[in-house]
């Protein structure tokens, strides 16, 4: 037999044959080396090389942790066609396997989509980091104490503008909150009195 076509197959359960391009069924049990073959539709001799890999999918079990395995006419997952599709995608409506699916927060995404929805649109529900403003405040009248005149009144603005802001990515309590603000405004009101008393002793000292 001379000059017969020879390929190797790829992971799939069916190879494509060189001359008619149409599926034929491989001989599973052929183990990794070259064996011969007839092509049923055009009748073509041919020259298979298998290995154990073409026959990875079939030895998935139905039912796993990934998600179970797709049977014929049933929907696949996009990212894993071997495995059914058991959700969507709820930003962009893939079908998605078990394997596939992240859950975040209350929605399922895709990989794509939540790397998309975290580093591209910086959607804050999906952000990977977040400004801690209280603690930003707290910092700016407490490193800064002799600047607290000016540092008091910016921090007072950065706590109520932020007010609404998701914090942290962990639970916790307002507690840093309340307690910058109460420093930032003890601060700045401590300022003010100083002011003012200086103002009064100008104006005694003056009228004397």
């Amino acid at each position: 037999m001379a000059n017969l076509p020879v390929f190797e197959t790829v992971p799939s359960t069916t190879v494509t044959c060189p001359k008619c391009l149409r599926d034929i069924e491989p001989p599973l049990d052929a183990g990794a080396h070259a064996v011969d073959a007839t092509c049923l539709h055009c009748r073509t001799e041919l020259v298979l090389e298998t290995f154990p890999r073409l026959t990875a999918a079939d030895s998935l079990p139905l039912s796993s942790g990934l998600g179970h395995h797709a049977q014929e006419g049933e929907a696949v997952c996009h990212f894993y066609p071997e495995l059914q599709a058991e959700t969507v995608c709820e930003e962009c409506g893939c079908f998605l396997s078990r394997k596939a699916a992240v859950e975040w927060g209350e929605r399922t995404l895709c990989m794509p989509c939540l790397h998309q929805l975290r580093e591209t649109k910086s959607d804050d529900a999906f952000s990977a980091k977040r400004s801690l403003h209280d603690n930003v405040a707290l910092a700016l009248v407490v490193f800064l104490l002799p600047l607290s005149l000016f540092t008091g009144p910016l921090a007072i603005f950065q706590l109520i503008r932020h007010r609404r802001t998701p914090g942290s990515l962990i639970p916790r309590s307002r507690f840093r909150w309340w307690l910058a603000l109460t420093v930032a405004i003890a601060a700045t009101a401590g300022w003010l009195i100083l002011i003012i008393l200086w103002i009064v002793m100008i104006i005694e000292a003056a009228a004397n």
